[in-house]
This record gives C-alpha cells, sequence and structure tokens, in this order.
C-alpha cells in the first residue's frame, strides 16, 4: 500500500521532467511546480507528450515533501532561487541533473535540507510543447550511501514501483551518478557533434569511440576512489550496443538550436577533473574540444 498523502512536486518541465510527469500520472498528491507566468502557458498550450495531451496538476506555492528538480545545469542558479516557494525545513530534494556536481550545488542553496543523489536513463527529447520519450529505464535516488535505508526513501520507492516506474536505491549513489556522467560524456557529446541518433551511433567505429572514453572515465574515477568497477564499464558498453532510437539526445538539440548548452558539464568537466589528478584523457578531450569548436562556429 502507497502513501498518497505524500506530495511530490517536479520542477523543471523539461524532457525528463515530463517523462517522470508522465508515468507518475494519476498518483494524487503530484504537482508541477511552475510559475504563474508558466501556469498561465501551459492553461493556454497544453504539454503534449508522445502524442498524447497531458493536464497538468499546476501548483505557484504549495509546500512538497519530495521536490524532483529536473533542469538543465545551466537553470540551475534561477532554479534553486525559483524553488523556494515549494521547499520548507522538511523537504526533501531529489536533483536528476546532468554532471556529477549537483548535490553539493543545491546543498549550497539549501544547507538544511535533505539533498539526494539521483540519476536517471531515458531516452527523452522536448521541442515546444511536445515530449518524446521513451519509457524509464532506471531512476536512482538515495543518500550517497544506502546499506540503511532512511524510512521517506522507503515510501518513495513504494510509490514508484505501484506507478511501474524502473528504480533503484543503490548501495553507493555517487558511484551510480559518475556512471551516468561517464556514460553521456561518450553519447551526449558524440552525438551533438555528428548531430547522431542513438541509432546512428550503433556502428563499430562510433562504439569503440564510446568505449575508449568509457575507459578513461574508469581511469579517473579510480583517482577519485568513486567505487566504479570493471564491470559497470562493461555495462555501459553492453546498452550502447542495444542503441536503436531515433532521438537525439538533449545536448544535440541545444546544440543545434544555439544558445546555452550544458558541453562544459561533460567534457569540460572530465578535463578538469582529470587535470586535478595528472591523468591523460586524449579521447575524452579530442570529443570536447571538437564539439566546443562546432559550437563557436554556429
Amino acid at each position: 500500500m502507497i502513501k498518497t498523502q505524500i506530495k511530490i512536486g517536479i520542477f523543471g518541465m523539461g524532457s525528463v521532467g515530463a517523462s517522470i510527469y508522465n508515468e507518475l500520472n494519476g498518483y494524487p498528491n503530484l504537482y508541477a511546480l511552475l510559475d504563474e507566468d508558466r501556469i498561465a502557458k501551459y492553461k493556454k498550450n497544453p504539454l503534449i507528450i508522445n502524442g498524447n495531451e497531458v493536464k497538468l496538476n499546476m501548483t505557484s506555492n504549495l509546500k512538497m515533501d519530495l521536490v524532483i528538480l529536473c533542469v538543465k545545469v545551466y537553470h540551475l542558479d534561477k532554479a534553486l532561487n525559483d524553488l523556494k516557494p515549494f521547499v520548507d525545513k522538511n523537504t526533501i530534494i531529489l536533483p536528476i541533473l546532468n554532471g556529477i556536481d549537483a548535490n553539493r550545488l543545491v546543498k549550497e542553496v539549501y544547507p538544511n535540507n535533505w539533498v539526494l543523489f539521483g540519476a536517471i536513463n531515458v531516452e527523452s527529447n522536448k521541442e515546444g510543447n511536445c515530449v518524446k520519450t521513451s519509457k524509464i529505464m532506471n531512476l536512482q535516488f538515495g543518500d550517497e550511501y544506502n546499506y540503511h535505508l532512511r524510512y521517506p526513501l522507503i515510501e518513495f520507492k513504494k510509490i514508484f514501483d505501484y506507478y511501474g516506474i524502473e528504480n533503484h536505491i543503490y548501495h553507493n549513489l555517487k558511484r551510480r551518478v559518475w556512471l551516468k556522467w561517464i556514460m553521456n560524456l561518450a553519447i551526449n557529446q558524440i552525438s551533438a557533434y555528428g548531430n547522431y541518433t542513438y541509432k546512428d551511433m550503433h556502428n563499430d567505429e562510433t562504439l569503440e569511440l564510446m568505449y575508449k572514453i568509457f575507459e578513461e572515465g574508469y581511469l579517473v574515477s579510480k583517482a577519485y576512489n568513486i567505487g566504479i568497477t570493471r564491470g559497470d564499464i562493461d555495462e555501459l558498453k553492453y546498452r550502447c550496443s542495444l542503441f536503436e532510437s531515433d532521438r537525439v539526445t538533449s545536448l544535440t538539440l541545444d546544440v543545434n538550436k544555439g544558445g546555452l548548452n550544458e558541453a562544459y558539464i561533460f567534457g569540460g568537466r572530465m578535463v578538469e577533473v582529470a587535470k586535478l589528478k595528472n591523468i591523460d584523457i586524449p579521447y575524452n578531450t579530442m570529443v570536447y574540444n571538437k564539439l566546443v569548436g562546432k559550437i563557436k562556429e554556429k
């Protein structure tokens, strides 16, 4: 039996936030957290997910028990300020952002709140009010270490299970966040540079480049004692071998549009953390530099 009185809010109705909302749709205390201007816009132009109109349960000021934060990293500073109407001292915040720094950055603004580690595996993108998404393959959440689960996490998991969302509370969530980041170093950057779909990247030459990026990420993770294993890297390689979707990554869409993008969060940040440990990462550096060059040409 699930506890339906738990108020769950999703802040950031982009591709990831919309995907989570879509799969939790029907839960009676689910909310899209929006300011009044955005509420008016969605009333005028409803959200369309996989061709179906989704009627959002919207609020501009209700305090939440759990906030799932799903914004682009380049919008995070503003989002953390805009989040304040929905947060009190008891609110738990689950950031589902790209990169490895979300937990730390959220804690800097909300030091007295319980801030979780989170990552998600889902193929989705959004153009205008239309979202195309696969089913969520893995919603990962919890404390950095979860050998003994704290009570609210169990209730959140029951809700996700009830609505058929594939989810896990791993023993080491920081490790899982790094794994997602390492995977995105390859997928997002190569897709954005070549304007490739997932299916386009399913060829021997591209897969070999991805695997080299994974191997470099593995070396860096070892230097930081993250706990990533050789088996984890083999899992990433296997997942890439299954690519068959015609969707593109969110970074690809952002680069094609011009303006803000998350390229730095992937390759730029990896170059930084590798340099701090004096680790050579030629393939990551090459792909990042090529992507930056393409962005500058736009």
